[in-house]
């Protein structure tokens, strides 16, 4: 199967399971003037691989193609059912009247998804970074078959890592076909086009309603189209495109690498601000293009954490561009499309709350009954139910985005309610019930992920000496960051002009009451590992310290502070101009006879949003997530990510907002900025994406040293690793099942696990470390490391026998790498007592048959 049909058939699956589930999306989002149209595929990804998923943990059904299309059956059938009476109707009047939206949807995901699969295919490797380990999940999903799907690096367990992601790739490629090296890179230009889609589905919703509700009512009477008028939402078309720009542009290092490569600015200038790499004096003449090696790696290292000592610190700020030109299937791109599926969620919450027709229509989310088991719940159980599936999704894709999620939708719930009602106690109460049940119902909805489940995080930390400098945070976020401070200041001036004056004191009050909190936080915890009798904490900090204690080093760490205030004093501003805006509009239930007031201003939710980045961006400069790599990089890289995107969508309605409103002249100048902002960001995409392909040549080659592009990733390994090709080849070809492979034990980001990596089958031990951040503890593969070498080092049958028996291994690979890391004296007693099935180029693979 050529490429070219290998993407047709992976759209044309995708479309029939978002097909499939659009009833259902029709009728949970029908508050969104899309009606969920703009995330129907992922959202039948979702309906489909959950149900799979269940049945298989039932044993009912596996990740097979008949397992697939069984759950694409009863999505189907679900969805018939949703959409009997008048919901069919609706359904087909509302696709008469949005034609426009429909095809804007279709022909994003066709451009985004073809473009980036052709990117793909000129660097379609999967080797390096985290690829293997992938590779290794997805494999082990299509040769287990059955859920859970077992642990390739450590025979005998189960994954122990969120994998949901895994699991409807998987399904992808046993219900297409291809194989899985090629199915690897058509998920990531899938993945790619479902963010596109899922953030112009998002600004689409938001202006549109701005259009429908807020200024132009009548402009939408069903009349219009009656009378050969298009549909006032069709105006939102066009601006919403802003959605993925912004979502899917870079940030503003893309831009320094082409200045310091062309020997602007003073080697002080570079040194001041101290991004990795550029740090040094720049060479004068060299032209403008970078090409220093992984360049394009450094964007996302852009903050650069420095001790008291000058020690460096690695932290990651990875951006969804960033991910998807290296090329990793890793859990937080996996999930990214279902973010803006979960936001969607929130967004129908508010829009349902915040209209008072609406509102009264729903019933029981603002009336609710003083008896039954009904008084309880703050959403109708459709509702509930719905977004328990969505957010709690999200903790089996990627874990760190459920809780994130759940408070937007929280936080969504509130404002509409209380901007509406007033923030009574009774607003907060059903807040807090509705965040529970969420939770609660998204936990037990994927209770048997969570059965299996263990982690590396081990608490809270305080991030004593490591707060981002304002000129690196500005680098990282600048597109966005820009746009959305100069909405928050419009939106507050705005506010201001039509009486309605921002709640500055409960708004920023609230703001540095949080900020005071997080400063006490850090203080505490401090002072409480200080004070320990914990010498490994005690001796971590001191290290941090440059060996000082914490008293000796108290002022270089408060001068350090004051002097890099400026980050957590833009995003305390940042809280507490979008609290006093959403507590300025405080209103009261109508009495009877009074006239409705008027639906609340989407902004409120976009301020929501903006919050929320602000929120995800101020908790690392003060505490971190204890994990196993003793900092906060992992905290920085997994809440700034979704800072990007929730800042991202605020950015783009922000830019239309201000266009919109504002008079000729000053549009002009929007427009302007906006492009400046966006052509800055866009350099990254571009010259990096040039560089990552090898100048578009593409970077895999034949026999003959020629470029081509190929959509399958194990191709370079015909010329790189022919040896271990020919033979991972023959593995998957003539080996069916699960048994256990033998095969030499390395470090992590190495080429060891390339066997269980490239064909599913369980190994006694892939790369440790990774082992110990999905388990949390070494207990589960202790001695396995020392196992493996005793098994190839041993001279005789005798030794190996106890191995063998111990991790019940059938087969033992022997490749280059086994030779060189165990040397070639044990080899002969797998000559003598084993069975030889493969042999060729230098790599042998034996059978055990005595047992």
């Amino acid at each position: 199967m050529t490429d070219l049909l290998t993407v047709l058939l992976w759209w044309a699956m995708v479309t029939i399971f978002g097909l499939a589930a659009w009833p259902l999306l029709f009728r949970l989002f029908r508050y969104l003037p899309d009606r969920g149209y703009s995330f129907a595929k992922t959202g039948g990804l979702l309906a489909v691989a959950y149900v799979g998923w269940l049945l298989g943990n039932f044993g009912f059904v596996q990740v097979s193609p008949g397992g697939a299309l069984v759950s694409l059956a009863l999505v189907a059938v679900a969805s018939a059912l949703a959409a009997r009476g008048q919901t069919w109707a609706d359904m087909k009047q509302w696709w008469a009247e949005h034609r426009a939206t429909v095809i804007a949807v279709e022909v994003l995901f066709v451009v985004a998804f073809a473009a980036w699969a052709y990117v793909r295919a000129l660097n379609p490797n999967i080797t390096f970074t985290e690829k293997p380990m992938e590779f290794a999940f997805l494999n082990s999903v299509l040769r287990t078959g059955t859920l859970p799907p077992g642990d390739p690096w450590l025979s005998g367990f189960a994954i122990s890592y969120y994998h949901f992601g895994y699991i409807i790739m998987g399904m992808l490629i046993a219900v297409s076909g291809v194989l899985p090296s090629v199915g690897f890179n058509l998920g990531i230009a899938l993945l790619f086009a479902l963010t596109a889609v899922g953030a112009f589905g998002i600004v689409f919703n938001l202006i549109a309603t701005v259009l429908t509700r807020c200024q132009q009512p009548a402009a939408n009477d069903p009349q219009r189209v009656a009378h050969g008028q298009p549909p006032i939402t069709n105006g939102a078309v066009w601006p919403a495109l802003l959605g993925p720009l912004f979502m899917l542009t870079g940030n503003f290092n893309g831009a320094l690498e082409v200045l310091h490569k062309a020997g602007l600015f003073s080697p002080a200038f570079w040194a001041w601000l101290d991004i990795k790499w550029t740090n040094q004096p720049p060479v004068p003449g060299g032209g403008w293009m970078p090409d220093r090696f992984l360049w394009w790696w450094q964007a996302s290292r852009v903050i650069h954490d420095r001790g008291l000592t000058g020690a460096e610190v690695e932290v990651i700020d990875e951006f969804p561009f960033f991910s998807f030109l290296l090329g990793d299937m890793h859990p937080h791109v996996l999930g990214l499309p279902f973010v803006f599926l979960a936001i969607a969620f929130a967004l129908n919450l508010f829009l349902m709350l915040s209209d008072p027709d609406r509102a009264v229509e729903q019933g029981r989310s603002v009336e609710r009954p003083d008896t039954g088991w009904r008084a309880w719940l703050p959403l109708s159980w459709p509702d509930l139910l719905g977004g328990a599936l969505i957010l709690g999704g999200l903790s089996f894709l990627n874990t760190w985005d459920f809780p994130i999620y759940l408070f937007v939708a929280v936080a969504a719930f509130t404002v509409a309610r209380g901007m509406r009602e007033g923030f009574h106690v009774q607003v907060w109460q059903d807040a807090v019930m509705l965040g529970a049940q969420l939770a609660i119902a998204g936990i037990i909805l994927y209770l048997p992920f969570y059965i299996g489940f263990r982690s590396q995080l081990g608490g809270i930390l305080p991030n004593v000496i490591f707060p981002t400098r304002f000129a690196q945070f500005f680098v990282m976020f600048g597109p966005s960051l820009i746009l959305v401070t100069i909405w928050l200041g419009w939106l507050a001036w705005r506010a201001r002009r039509q009486g309605q004056r921002p709640d500055w004191r409960n708004g920023l009050g609230a703001a540095v009451v949080f900020l005071i909190g997080l400063i006490a936080v850090n203080v505490i915890l401090s002072w409480a590992i200080a004070s320990s009798n914990k010498p490994q904490a005690i001796e971590a900090m001191s290290n941090l310290l440059g060996g000082s204690s914490v008293a000796q080093a108290l002022p270089d760490v408060v001068r350090m502070r004051l002097a890099r205030a400026g980050t957590p004093l833009l995003l305390t501003l940042f809280i507490g101009v979008g609290a006093a805006w959403v507590f300025s509009r405080r209103g009261s239930t109508p009495e009877p006879g009074d006239d409705a007031p008027a639906p609340i201003h989407p902004a409120a939710f976009v301020a929501v949003l903006v919050v929320t980045g602000a929120l995800l961006a101020i908790a690392p400069d003060f505490v971190y997530l204890r994990d196993l790599f003793g900092s906060r990089m992992n905290t920085v890289f997994k809440f700034y990510y979704q800072a990007w995107v929730v800042w991202s969508l605020a950015a783009a309605f922000g830019g239309w907002m201000l266009w919109h409103d504002l008079s000729r002249w000053k549009r002009a100048a929007v427009g302007v900025g906006v492009a400046v902002m966006l052509g800055l960001g866009l350099v990254y995409p571009a010259l990096a994406t040039t560089t990552v392909t090898d100048n578009w040549r593409g970077t895999t080659r034949d026999a003959n040293d020629k470029h081509y592009a190929t959509l399958d990733g194990m191709a370079y390994m015909s010329r790189d690793r022919a040896a271990d090709y020919d033979a991972i080849k023959f593995i998957n070809a003539r080996i069916p099942g699960r048994p256990v492979m033998a095969e030499a034990v390395g470090g992590s980001y190495t080429e060891y696990g390339r066997v269980s990596a490239h064909t599913g089958l369980p190994t006694v031990l892939g790369w440790p470390f990774h082992e110990l951040q999905w388990r949390g503890s070494g207990e589960s593969f202790a001695g396995r490391e020392d196992d493996i070498r005793a098994l190839y080092s041993a001279r005789t049958w005798a030794e190996a026998v106890p191995i063998l028996d111990k991790y019940n291994i059938r087969y033992v690979y022997y490749g280059s790498l086994e030779a060189n890391q165990y040397g070639p004296a044990g080899q002969a007693k797998f000559d003598q007592n084993m069975l030889v099935v493969y042999t060729y180029n230098g790599v042998t693979i034996y059978e055990r048959t005595d047992k």
